[in-house]
């Protein structure tokens, strides 16, 4: 493996990585573990805008029955 693919598979990972934190930080909420208001405000905002995105296309089921990969 080249340093381009060792980067482009880097870049997979993040965005993949991306989508397990905020499937855990959700979780985290949704179960009581911590509020929304524990975390810094840009990260309330980003996490919001998130949430408001996932809803416009369905919800977290269709967002997990979407990958690629079948785990869920």
């Amino acid at each position: 493996m080249n340093d381009v693919q060792h980067r482009e598979l880097l870049q997979k990972s993040d965005l993949e990585m991306v989508r397990v934190l905020d499937d855990l930080i959700f979780l985290l909420i949704q179960k009581g573990v911590i509020t929304i208001t524990d975390l810094p405000e840009m990260a309330q905002v980003k996490l919001m805008n998130r949430a408001q995105a996932r809803q416009g296309l369905g919800g977290l089921e269709d967002l997990l029955n979407s990958d690629d990969n079948g785990i869920f």
